[in-house]
């Protein structure tokens, strides 16, 4: 549904762009619900992040995954309105400790951990099918219950359970996770 109602509607189709924001609508709330803001905030920045696309739709180009481009436009659009309710205006320079050396280096290496963990997941995430990955990505990354992306993707909770489980064996059996990063991956999540 997403690509090709994202590829009508860049060529202006604007029942294109009603199934993009009829499909998504309730995914995006629900991340929005989940990571902390109400209703009608959550609400009104869907609103906003379906207005910027519409109009500056000359602009925008082909998207490889649409759906993980409207959650990442929704988070960006609830902080940029935290951050103006929450009228952040003002740094106390006292509060700011300088770094030493030895702690600049230690976060640089644990980057470069994190990233060296996010790819190995990433691989392993590729051998999954769509439905087993969209649940890992809800989550562990979205935090979502397993009600929740049972109601998402009209499925039974025990259903989604269990193709969750499914989709652990298979990243374990495939050998590209070990025990610490399964560890990792669920605390980091």
């Amino acid at each position: 549904m997403g690509a090709d109602s994202w590829q009508e509607f860049l060529q202006g189709d604007e029942a294109a762009f009603s199934k993009l924001y009829c499909g998504y609508f309730n995914e995006l709330f629900a991340y929005g619900l989940k990571i902390g803001f109400d209703e009608e905030v959550c609400k009104d920045a869907i609103q906003d992040v379906f207005y910027k696309i519409f109009i500056s739709r000359k602009q925008l180009t082909y998207i490889r995954n649409i759906e993980s481009y409207l959650l990442h436009c929704l988070k960006n659009r609830l902080f940029d309105i935290y951050n103006v309710e929450s009228k952040i205006n003002y740094i106390n320079y006292n509060d700011i400790l300088l770094e030493n050396e030895n702690s600049v280096v230690e976060k640089i290496i644990e980057k470069e951990t994190e990233l060296l963990l996010k790819d190995k997941i990433k691989q392993s995430m590729s051998i999954l099918p769509p439905k087993q990955r969209k649940i890992i990505y809800f989550h562990y990354r979205l935090n979502l219950s397993f009600d929740e992306i049972a109601a998402l993707l009209e499925m039974k909770p025990d259903a989604v359970k269990k193709s969750a489980y499914r989709a652990l064996q298979k990243m374990k059996a495939n050998r590209q996770l070990k025990i610490s990063l399964f560890s990792f991956f669920l605390s980091f999540f």
